[in-house]
Order: structure tokens, then sequence, then C-alpha cells
């Protein structure tokens, strides 16, 4: 209770004035029928306006059940009432549609109650002008004849207080009734859930699509463009070599940038970049070029290999070779790629000076989450001195 009188000076908390008003506005086409059925039956007029108000929401929650009404509704009360209903469904379930109609019986019949009691609210506190302009000395109330005085001037500010009252619990009443009868129902949620779900496997699927092509483009262009400046004079053909080495990396990473750039757009490229362990040894040539002293072991039909498992046996290469540069510099590397009858097992070994710490693990936790999806596992950290990154794939169900 005193968080509601609290609430009170905030011109928020009186939304549900104009809410009814705009309710009461859009029930305007239907309170002619309603009228009809009103004058319909043989009873006095307060019956009769009694009723009217009645078929009024009746026939607004039957209009309700329609799935563009609804979604009218949760715009009104989204902008109105200032709640973040979700966009609804284009078409609503049965709940719903059962839940919207009920909402829109309610909401017409309460504005139509609350605009009245606030009307003769508006009209009591002006009881006091009356008295104080001294045009007359009594006044008809509640069909008495009431002599006029000082009481009228509480009166008139403790109606006040009644009409913002009220007001005020209105708009958390609709506030708590839009929320409960136009939110999302479990199903909207769930395909709400599997939306972000689809959005975010996109991001971090771009996200992979960078680091895996671009972040090993750049750290490979980098070091071999710092070894080029200090042989400019020396030796420059090492330094055309290199200028090779980083042009033909660079077309390569244009290739997956205009690749991830058709994902953003939804339009993907004509072709897609599949390299495969077909294509290991460019990845040893680049890497050698850069500085490391790679040892490459290939053995197995890797040709063979299914196009996913190939593929992903790539990115892992990539990854080792690219880790290697940026973490632990020129040095040996083991690649060993076994492409078995049964699994494809990787290892990429590199040393590691303990003085160089390894940072910025998220191409290896995107690596993981591929591997792991192909039912594989991937296992990365020191071992022996040296930094080891192996990963299994089974070929086979049960391998």
């Amino acid at each position: 209770m005193p968080g509601f009188l609290q609430s009170l000076p905030r011109i928020g908390s009186y939304r549900s004035l104009p809410y009814a008003v705009a309710s009461l506005a859009m029930a305007a086409p239907m309170s002619l029928f309603a009228f009809a059925v009103a004058v319909s039956f043989e009873a006095d007029s307060r019956v009769r306006a009694v009723i009217a108000v009645v078929a009024l929401a009746v026939l607004m929650g039957l209009l309700g059940l329609l799935g563009p009404v609804r979604r009218l509704g949760i715009g009104l009360a989204n902008g109105l009432l200032g709640i973040g209903l979700p966009t609804p469904a284009r078409r609503p379930d049965a709940g719903s549609r059962l839940r919207s109609g009920l909402w829109f019986a309610l909401h017409t019949a309460v504005s139509g109650v609350l605009v009245t009691v606030l009307g003769f609210l508006a009209i009591t506190m002006f009881v006091p002008l009356a008295w104080l302009t001294g045009g007359q000395d009594r006044i008809s109330f509640f069909w008495n004849d009431v002599p006029l005085g000082a009481w009228t001037i509480p009166f008139g500010l403790a109606m006040l207080f009644v009409a913002l009252v009220v007001a005020a619990a209105a708009t958390t009443g609709f506030r708590v009734g839009a929320t409960t009868l136009l939110g999302p129902s479990a199903a909207e949620l769930a395909a709400a859930a599997e939306q972000r779900a689809a959005v975010l496997a996109q991001r971090n699927r771009l996200a992979r699509e960078l680091h895996d092509s671009i972040g090993h483009t750049l750290t490979t262009s980098t070091i071999q463009a710092a070894a080029a400046a200090e042989l400019v004079e020396a030796d420059p053909a090492q330094v055309r070599r290199a200028l090779g080495t980083i042009e033909e990396a660079s077309r390569s990473a244009l290739e997956d940038l205009d690749h991830v750039l058709g994902l953003l757009r939804e339009e993907p490229a004509a072709k897609e970049p599949t390299r495969t362990l077909a294509e290991v040894d460019v990845l040893a040539v680049r890497a050698r070029e850069a500085g490391l002293d790679v040892r490459l072991t290939v053995t197995g039909p890797v040709a063979a290999l299914p196009a996913a498992v190939s593929r992903e046996g790539y990115r892992i290469v990539q990854e080792g070779l690219t880790n290697a540069l940026r973490h632990a510099g020129p040095g040996e590397v083991d690649v060993r790629v076994e492409a078995g009858p049964d699994r494809l097992a990787i290892a990429v070994v590199n040393a590691l000076p303990g003085e160089r710490p390894r940072t910025g693990r998220h191409g290896l936790a995107g690596l993981a989450e591929r591997v792991e999806a192909l039912r594989g596992e991937l296992d990365a950290g020191p071992d022996d001195g040296r930094w080891r990154l192996s990963a299994t794939i089974p070929l086979r169900a049960g391998a």
C-alpha cells in the first residue's frame, strides 16, 4: 500500500484514463447493436443501461476472438499502458483467442464503469466552486437538496484524492489483466525462444566463420608483413615470396568474407568456400612461410572422408597453426592427420614458452562445439612442456 500511494504523484499512474477512452472509442461502432439489444427489454432506464453495457462487453468479447483485433489490443496496451507485450503470432491458437476475447469483454465493461465513475467524481470536485462563487446556497446532491458551506472544500479535495486513487488502481488492474490475458501463450513463448536460439546460432556461426578464416589470414599476414619489413634490403627475394603469400591468403580471406556477408544479407554467395583436409598442405606451406617449422604427417584416405568431417578437420589444423603463430611464435610444430577406417584423428603440437600466457580461446570453444556436433572430442592444453591440440571424430556410429 505505501508503494501504491507513492506512485500517485507519477503521471504514468493514470494511463488507465486514455486507455479506457480508447477502448470505448474502439467499441463505439458496436454500441449501436448493444443499444438495440437493451431497448428490446421491457425495463426501466437503469436496467437497460446495465443490459447495454453487458451486451457491448459480449460483442467486444466476440470481436476479440479475431487475430487482427488481438494484435490491435496488444498494440493499444503497449502504447497506452506502457507494458511490453511481445508481438503476437499471426495465427493465435484457440487458447490465446479465448483469453483475448475475455480481455476485450472485461476491459470494455470496466472502461465504461471507470469513465462514468471518474466523470461523476469530476463533477463533485466542482461543488466547492458553487459555494465560493456565491451563486447559490443549496445544491441537489444524490437526489437530495443539500445546503452549501465550508464543508464543500474538504469534500472536493477528498473527491480529487478518490479520483486519483481510482484511476491509479485501474491502471494497475489494466496492466495486470492485459499482461495475463493478452500475453503470449506457452506455444508463442516456445516459438519466440526458438527464434532467439536460431538468431544466436546464426551469430555464433558468423563469429566462427570470421574467426576461422579471417582471423587465420590476419595472423599469418601480420607476421609475414613484419618479417618482410626486416628483410626489405637484405633479402628482396624472400620479401617478394612473403608478399605473394599475403596476396594469396588475402584472396582466400576475401572469398570467406564474401560468404559471411552473404549470410548477413541472407543472400549467400554463389559458392560457399569448402576447404577440406585435401588442402591441408596449403596451410602448412603458408605457416612455413610465416616462420613456423611445420612437420606435416598425413596418413590414410583423407580425400575419402565425409565432407563435413573433412571441413572441420581443416578448421582444426588451421586453428592449431594460427594459435602456434600467435602465442608461441616461430618454432617447430608437429601436425598429424590420421584418417582411419573408423575415425579421424588430428593433433597439432607446438612449443609454448611458460612466459607467454594463452588468451582468447573463443576459437577453441567454437571448434569444441562443432566437433561435439559430429560426436567427436576436442582437447587442448599443455602436455610435457608443449601445447597439444587434438581431436578425434568418429566416422561411423559407435566408433
